[in-house]
């Protein structure tokens, strides 16, 4: 009886996990472009763009810091972000098409965007 409750229960966790890979629950932390046509979020500590009808997700940050809490700028040409880079929580700007990131704050605190402002202000 043991043996069998084992053996199920062990089918059910391979089950679950083998469906886990097929729709990642780790997905975190989306938002949608201006425009309705890109959906950036945070997936294991990096940053993605994906179509909003679907397909291939693009990666836009790498980096062994955490990053997370993308934001569209209004024009959609940035996306906004926090990240551990430099050993406390900042906010940084990139492109949906990925490349280096730069620095918006340097503030001694820990710093997540909460709203772009028309103006391009986080």
């Amino acid at each position: 009886m043991k043996r069998t409750i084992l053996t199920f229960a062990a089918a059910l966790m391979f089950l679950g996990m083998s469906a886990a890979e097929d729709a990642p629950l780790w997905l975190r932390k989306n938002s949608i472009s201006p425009d309705g046509k890109q959906i950036a979020f945070c997936y294991k500590g990096d940053i993605f763009v994906v179509p909003a009808e679907g397909g291939k997700a693009v990666q836009v940050t790498s980096n062994a810091a955490y990053d997370s809490d993308p934001l569209w700028t209004p024009d959609g040409k940035h996306i906004i972000f926090s990240s551990y880079r430099d050993k406390s929580k900042d906010i940084f700007m990139t492109s949906p098409d990925g490349g280096v990131p730069v620095k918006v704050t340097d503030y001694p605190g820990n710093e997540t965007p909460l709203a772009v402002l028309p103006d391009g202000r986080t």
